[in-house]
């Protein structure tokens, strides 16, 4: 038989293993067929034995030839199919409309970029909290720099931390994220070599800080606090060789990273804190009203469609696509000096000048064109004064002896009681502040004991039910860092300029 015609259906795409039919000569109908894997070369020669079998006048040496040609061509689409994907994936501008990097060019080119991403953070979901899901979206745009920012979003439990982390994520491009609901302390030390570097790790809740028989707190984040602060990871293992025997092997894992994680926990690992921006939501009846009226609107169907959610992430996906990682000066450093008496300072210093380069990288398209084919731009008072508006709640509480949510919890307890005429408090419950502030007893609890040991209230064990007064009513304030003002920095960037 001379001519020999294979008809092979694939179990799916580029795949070897299917169903293969052999036929005869176009008169005659299909000799063979069977189910295996035509790569596979025992399978392949029992094939070609059966049908020599059964059809003498079919030649072993001819179809076992037909059959590897096949195996080549689906070989090489293989192969073809590989490198488009892999070529997508190193350049998904490459497959992305013009229309739509058009549209996103526009919109980094415009003054009111940040009041359109604002907009357009509500229009997928997010009901208030405004300055912080823009300081989110700042901190993950920041995943770009040498030293990226890595916040905790802390606050009562529904009060939306989780929902307004993910929402907020939706607007980066997926191969800038790596999303987990709990990750192990060794987890990043596995992932695949690279897969780190410049990308936002989010993690889900942090479980309240269990700390053990001697009063230590478990430590159980130190991979990411590592990765964090140096911006890598290495841990030396004890592998087996080849010849049995332990040796030493060194597993390397190269950032940096920006990390965001939530928790309803009033304080957290000692030195996580120093590392990690704190957040806050918004736990006031404004917000809820907001958040209602939100739900209420969703309810009628009095909401952005879902094509216009598409675009909307589209475009924010290419936005960050075209953001070239950029280094940023910071002519006006110097006038920025936070308390050089808290040690907290080394670190928190860096992170105020990482958020105004993350948002100038944002707004680099603004800039001056010939100091972006230098490959570095200069931070000017615009960037400042976002940073100012969304940071300067953050860093405040940052150095404030008493955390945001046992601050707010003390103001009301102080709205609540008092004081009377000899300037006293009125003692209260701790199911009076829950009462009073519609959050859970054991958030109450959580905050008081923070009251207590800040030396803000006392409390008498010795009373049933515990009987609290306000002995420091000035801790409800929040530290003033006296930043200069951006209009203090728009003064001396003309001065600089002259």
């Amino acid at each position: 038989m001379s001519d020999i015609r294979l008809d092979f259906q694939p179990d799916k795409a580029t795949s070897t293993k299917g169903v293969l039919v052999v036929f005869g000569d176009e008169k005659a109908g299909p000799l063979h067929s069977d189910t295996l894997d035509i790569a596979n070369s025992k399978k392949r020669k029992q094939f070609v034995k059966d049908v020599n079998t059964a059809y003498q006048a079919v030649s072993q040496e001819q179809l076992e030839q037909v059959i590897l040609e096949k195996v080549a061509q689906i070989t090489t689409e293989k192969r073809k199919a590989k490198e488009n994907t892999q070529d997508q994936e190193a350049d998904p501008l490459a497959s992305t409309p013009q229309e739509v990097k058009e549209a996103a060019l526009e919109l980094l080119k415009n003054e009111n970029l940040f009041e359109q991403i604002s907009a357009d953070i509500r229009d997928i979901g997010v009901a208030g909290e405004e300055d912080l899901a823009l300081l989110l979206y700042v901190v993950m745009t920041s995943r770009l720099l040498d030293r990226p920012l890595s916040v905790i979003v802390q606050g009562a439990s529904a009060s939306g931390k989780s929902f307004i982390i993910e929402t907020v994520a939706k607007l980066m491009p997926p191969e800038a994220l790596i999303q987990a609901h709990d990750f192990s302390d060794q987890a990043l030390y596995y992932l695949p070599n690279g897969s780190l570097k410049h990308k936002v790790v989010i993690s889900g809740e942090r479980v309240q800080e269990y700390r053990s028989k001697d009063g230590y707190a478990e430590d159980n984040t130190k991979a990411f606090r590592e990765m964090v602060g140096s911006g890598e990871l290495r841990k030396a293992v004890a592998v087996k060789g080849p010849d049995g025997k332990l040796t030493t092997a060194l597993i390397y894992q190269p950032g940096p990273i920006s990390f965001i994680e939530s928790t309803t926990a009033t304080n957290i690992h000692d030195e996580d804190a120093t590392r990690l921006l704190p957040l806050v939501t918004d736990e006031s009846t404004g917000q809820t009203r907001k958040i209602v009226e939100a739900q209420r609107r969703k309810a009628k169907g009095q909401t952005v469609s879902e094509s216009k959610r598409r675009e909307i992430i589209e475009r924010h996906h290419t936005m960050q696509r075209l953001l070239k990682p950029l280094a940023v000066r910071i002519p006006y450093s110097d006038n920025i000096l936070l308390p050089e008496t808290k040690i907290v300072t080394r670190r928190t210093n860096e992170q105020f000048f990482s958020a105004i380069r993350s948002v100038a990288l944002l707004r680099q398209f603004q800039k001056r064109n010939d100091a972006v084919e230098q490959n570095h731009i200069d931070a000017d008072e615009i960037d400042y004064e976002i940073v100012y508006r969304v940071i300067k709640g953050v860093l405040n509480r940052k150095y404030s002896p008493v955390n945001q949510q046992s601050r707010d919890l003390l103001q009301t307890i102080l709205e609540q009681t008092g004081p009377e005429a000899d300037g006293k408090y009125e003692d209260f419950t701790q199911q009076n502040c829950g009462d009073w502030s519609g959050v859970s007893n054991t958030t109450v609890r959580r905050r008081l004991s923070t009251l207590v040991s800040a030396g803000a209230i006392s409390v008498n064990a010795d009373s049933k039910p515990y009987q609290y007064r306000v002995i420091h009513p000035e801790l409800a304030e929040a530290t003033d860092l006296n930043l200069p003002t951006p209009e203090d920095i728009a003064e001396r960037i003309a001065i600089m300029s002259e």
